[in-house]
C-alpha cells in the first residue's frame, strides 16, 4: 500500500498521529486520535485503520505502550504529499525579527551568514548549519622561503585574500642561500595566482626532475598548500545550537548523542557531507537512512541553496525526524530564498 493508494481516511489518521507525535514525542494510541474532532471516527475503527497502516509500513508499534509512532516511510509521505502543499506562513512579528537581525548584510558576508544560521537555530530550536560555497578558490599571491638553519627552511604563504600561513621544513642535508633563492623563484613561477585545484602538476615536472635532491621542499610546500585550501573551506561552515540535540529523547542515549555531536564538530567531515549532497533542487529534505550515514538513521536533514551577494550559500537543519515540517518549510520559504537578497 503506497502513499497514493491510501484513502482519505487513512491519510487523515496518519496526519493526526504524526502531528501528535511531533508535539509530544510519545507513542499515539487510537483513543487519543479519536479525541480529534476532525477525524470523526470511533476508537475501534481508528484502531483497525492503524493496524492497516502498520502492516503497510507507515506506523511502528513500540514496546513501551500500545501506541504507535510514525516510521521513516510515513514522514517521507507526510513531507511529499501533505506538508509541502499545506505549510503556513510565518507571522509578521517573526519576519520582523529576522529582517531586523540581518539588516547590516552589506557590511560583512561572514557576519551576516553567521547571524542567519544562529537565527535559524533559534527559530526552530534545532541544530543549524550554513556553508558558504565561494566561487573563488583560495589562491596564492606569493611564497617566501627563508633559511633559518643549515637544514631548515621557513615557508611563508601569502594568499590573495590576505591570509598568511607558515610551515617549517626540515631537510635531510644542508642547503645554501643561493639554492633557497632559486627554489623560491621556481615555486613562485608555478604557484603564484593559482589554487590547489587549478595547479597543473605536469608544469612542475622539469623542476621536480632537475631539483630531485630537494623533493622534500616541494612535497612539503604542496602539502601545506593543499591543507590551506581545505581549512579555508571548512572555516566557512557555521554551526549553531549543537547541544540542542540533547533536548530530544531520540538522543537520550549518551553514547549516541556523543557520536552525533563529534560528527558535527568535525568540520571537515561535515564539509564532505555537504559537498556530496546534490542540491540542484530548490529544497532537499532527507529523512532517516536516506542520508546514508548510520548515525543519521532517525535524523531529518533539511538543506537549501541561496544566492547571497553573488555567493552560493547552503543553509540547513539537523533535527529529529519528528520536526514541525510546516514551520520549517515556512521559515525556508519566507527567509532563506534568493528574493530576499
Amino acid at each position: 500500500m503506497e502513499g497514493d493508494q491510501l484513502d482519505e481516511r487513512k491519510l487523515k489518521i496518519l496526519k493526526a498521529i504524526i502531528s501528535s507525535y511531533n508535539e509530544t514525542g510519545e507513542p499515539v494510541g487510537s483513543r487519543l486520535v479519536a479525541k480529534n474532532e476532525s477525524i470523526g471516527l470511533s476508537s475501534a475503527t481508528i484502531r483497525n485503520e492503524m493496524q492497516d497502516l502498520e502492516e503497510a509500513g507507515y506506523l511502528i508499534k513500540t514496546h513501551l505502550s500500545s501506541g504507535r509512532v510514525p516510521s521513516q516511510k510515513a514522514y517521507r509521505l507526510y513531507v511529499d504529499m501533505v506538508v509541502q502543499k499545506d505549510f503556513e506562513k510565518l507571522s509578521s512579528s517573526e519576519k520582523k525579527i529576522f529582517l531586523d537581525d540581518i539588516n547590516d548584510k552589506s557590511k560583512n558576508l561572514d557576519s551576516m551568514i553567521g547571524k542567519m544560521s544562529k537565527l535559524l537555530s533559534s527559530l526552530t530550536d534545532f541544530t543549524s548549519i550554513a556553508y558558504i560555497r565561494h566561487k573563488d578558490e583560495t589562491k596564492l599571491k606569493s611564497l617566501e622561503l627563508l633559511k633559518v638553519d643549515e637544514n631548515k627552511i621557513l615557508a611563508i604563504f601569502v594568499y590573495e585574500n590576505f591570509a598568511i600561513d607558515k610551515t617549517l621544513i626540515t631537510l635531510n642535508e644542508e642547503i645554501s642561500e643561493e639554492e633557497v633563492a632559486y627554489f623560491k623563484e621556481i615555486l613562485n613561477k608555478n604557484l603564484a595566482g593559482k589554487s590547489i585545484n587549478s595547479l597543473d602538476f605536469n608544469s612542475l615536472k622539469y623542476e621536480k626532475d632537475s631539483l630531485v635532491n630537494y623533493k622534500t621542499i616541494l612535497e612539503s610546500v604542496l602539502e601545506k598548500f593543499s591543507q590551506k585550501d581545505e581549512t579555508y573551506s571548512a572555516d566557512k561552515i557555521f554551526l549553531e545550537g549543537i547541544n540542542k540535540i540533547l533536548n530530544y529523547p531520540e538522543y537520550s542515549d549518551f553514547d549516541k548523542a556523543r557520536e552525533l555531536i563529534e560528527l558535527l564538530e568535525d568540520k571537515r567531515g561535515l564539509l564532505n557531507i555537504l559537498e556530496n549532497e546534490n542540491l540542484d533542487n530548490d529544497l532537499v529534505i532527507k529523512i532517516g537512512n536516506e542520508n546514508e550515514i548510520d548515525i543519521f538513521d532517525n535524523i531529518a536533514l533539511v538543506l537549501k541553496n541561496v544566492n547571497i551577494l553573488d555567493n552560493e550559500v547552503t543553509f540547513g537543519l539537523i533535527a529529529p525526524m519528528r520536526i514541525d515540517y510546516k514551520k520549517v518549510l515556512s521559515i525556508f520559504d519566507d527567509f532563506y530564498n534568493d528574493d530576499l537578497f
